[in-house]
């Protein structure tokens, strides 16, 4: 079968000139005699779905666009749309073929609930939970399809049998720096799909959206990867791209002329994903131009170049900042003539002699200028500031934060690879930057670098990959600097509310995980002896009668019944036999459980975690291979 892909960038809601252009790229894979086409997820409706007022109406118009796709394409469609559950977004996909109309989700769900049965084979050893009962899986041409919209969804096309021949998975997560797969088909062989692809014996046709959406950055990347592993077809990232490609799920390789994986640049990629954001996202909010502060500092000097190459000079108006120190005046002046800005000097000793409140007057100078010159005022900030430095009561920046998703680690990498392009930014510049005064931190790192890093990798462990304090200090040591890292980040909580909007970067940001306002108590190191949990010995109750039907059981045991019972059945033998440390475990361990994933862990896919689902290598530079912190409670 011949599949197209219509890499699309569309602005979401833009029904009626999307709707023309899906039927234009139909066409144009009917003259290329490809027997369906698949179109991104976020073409239509973006990745969000519209506040609950507005969804009838917005569903009326969508209604009229399939419509109109049904009566006009030639060849067979996959349209993504999104809605919503109780507030959460509800991907779903529409397949148009032959006038008719197919929600695919939906049908599945509704064929599931008419059987009143899961209809699919389990592997073999496989016991338990089932697969969602969503899953689309359909016939086309003799062509057994299976549609996955989430990472989710590959896990379980992935752990159970459904003898598929392609695998349809529709990108509509964005890329992010700290998960490879979200780098679709430039990523590939650092990525999970020649494993999801090893897993079904099928071939995976994954769809990237292109565009900023929200404040998600999606950068294309679509793929064809054949089943035993080869990458058939790619197209381009950050650009529009139509792919055709010939899907055999008979033949069993190698291809002919299979492409060669790119090796993935995660700053490059990062910096230019940041760029496009920043680009489509000050046009979303009505502005042609941005207003920066230049200081010679990292984050002034990334911020000012990131919107120079979004926006081009003449649209980016520079206030500089001088009198703090020489190099970095020099520095800063260096960066503007570089980039070839339009400059307005502001000296600090005109401002005040306190450099905190020079620097509250500068941000105020800086909103004046965006406001006189009708643009978009930039903040220099970065994650690790949003985490650790904006105290309650400070005044808050204004406008848009462009590496507020971004730790200053990784600001670090991503100025060192744009260098590498052209060294606009001095080495000076590459040195200014700050630790976060955390007591004892200088005990982290010989050189400022690794102090940095150290601080980071505690943020990101614990926000991104959602381990414990105390977790954190097993890996990493210094027990009193982490705790007072994680202090910190939930004293600023109150200072965060008030914060710019951010072009998300990672799994997981800070407004998704927030600390509880007016949360008192803060966790601590803790002894491994203090996490299984011996202080609770004795003290867990599991009901009155459950505990006197057990403790009556245990007492008319003799040790020999007891063996006879394991011999029968070796599972049950521990329920069988009253331990209350064994009771006031598994009651914690339940707990940790339902908070982490929102069920029970058995009940999990293993190996992924994150936002995108994608599992790593534990320690710096990759996530830990376990569950997720971005599942809802919501199963029981």
């Amino acid at each position: 079968m011949k599949i197209a892909v219509a890499q699309m960038r569309t602005t979401a809601g833009e029904l009626e000139r999307t709707t023309e252009r899906m039927i234009e790229y139909a066409k144009r894979a009917a003259s290329e005699k490809a027997e369906l086409v698949v179109f991104p997820a976020a073409a239509l409706m973006g990745i969000w779905p519209p506040d609950p007022p507005s969804r009838d109406g917005l569903l009326l118009d969508l209604a009229e666009s399939l419509v109109k796709i049904a009566d006009e394409a030639p060849c067979p469609c996959i349209v993504p749309v999104v809605s919503d559950i109780d507030g959460r977004p509800a991907p779903e996909a529409i397949l148009v073929r032959d006038g008719q109309i197919t929600p695919l989700k939906l049908s599945a769900m509704m064929r599931s609930s008419l059987e009143q049965r899961v209809p699919q084979r389990f592997q073999e050893g496989e016991e338990g939970r089932g697969p969602a009962s969503d899953l689309a899986i359909f016939e086309l041409d003799g062509v057994r399809f299976g549609l996955a919209l989430s990472f989710d969804d590959l896990d379980d096309f992935d752990t159970y049998d459904f003898d598929l021949d392609v695998l349809l998975y529709l990108d509509s997560c964005g890329f992010v720096l700290d998960d490879p797969s979200s780098g679709m088909g430039m990523a590939i062989t650092e990525s999970r799909f020649i494993d999801d692809a090893e897993a079904t014996g099928a071939w995976i046709v994954g769809v990237g959206s292109l565009g900023t959406y929200g404040e998600q950055v999606c950068i294309g990347g679509s793929f064809v990867l054949t089943s035993w592993g080869e990458l058939a077809a790619q197209a381009a990232s950050f650009d529009e791209d139509f792919l055709v490609a010939d899907v055999n799920p008979d033949y069993g390789g190698p291809l002919d002329h299979p492409l060669a994986p790119e090796v993935f640049d995660r700053p490059l990629v990062g910096w230019n994903a940041l760029v496009q954001g920043l680009s489509e996202t000050i046009d979303q909010m009505g502005f042609t131009q941005a207003a920066v502060l230049v200081d010679g500092t990292l984050g002034s000097s990334a911020v000012a170049t990131l919107v120079t190459d979004a926006l081009g000079p003449t649209n980016v108006h520079a206030l500089l900042v001088t009198g703090a120190n020489d190099r970095l005046d020099a520095s800063a002046r260096k960066l503007v003539e570089n980039l070839r800005l339009p400059v307005r000097e502001l000296p600090m000793a005109a401002l005040s002699p306190d450099r905190a409140l020079a620097a509250d007057l500068a941000k105020a100078h800086l909103a004046a200028l965006a406001r006189e010159e009708g643009v978009m005022p930039l903040s220099n900030l970065d994650k690790t500031a949003m985490a650790l430095e904006i105290m309650p009561g400070m005044l808050a920046p204004a406008g848009l934060a462009p590496l507020g998703d971004v730790y200053r680690s990784t600001v670090l990498d991503l100025v060192h690879t744009r260098n590498t392009i052209s060294p606009v930014i001095s080495r000076d510049s590459c040195r200014a930057f700050e630790v976060p005064a955390i007591p004892g931190v200088e005990e982290c790192g010989p050189t400022p670098e690794q102090r940095l890093g150290f601080v980071d990798y505690v943020l990101a462990s614990h926000i991104e990959w959602a381990r414990a304090l105390s977790d954190i200090a097993d890996i990493e040591g210094h027990p009193q600097v982490v705790s007072a890292i994680l202090d910190r980040l939930a004293t600023c909580q109150p200072g965060r509310m008030s914060c710019c909007l951010v072009i998300v970067m990672s799994t997981c940001t800070l407004d998704d995980a927030p600390w509880p306002l007016g949360m008192a108590w803060r966790d601590r190191p803790r002894t491994k002896e203090e996490r299984a949990g011996n202080l609770m010995e004795g003290a867990v109750s599991l009901g009155k009668d459950v505990d006197e039907a057990i403790a009556k059981r245990s007492s008319a045991d003799t040790e020999g019944e007891r063996q006879t019972r394991a011999a029968e059945d070796a599972r049950k033998a521990a329920a069988e036999k009253h331990d209350p440390e064994q009771d006031m475990r598994g009651v914690v361990n339940l707990l940790r459980d339902l908070s982490l994933t929102g069920g029970l862990a058995a009940d999990q896919p293993d190996g992924r975690g994150g936002k995108h689902g994608q599992g790593g290598r534990p320690g710096r530079g990759g996530m830990p291979g376990g569950g997720s912190g971005w599942r809802t409670f919501s199963e029981n």
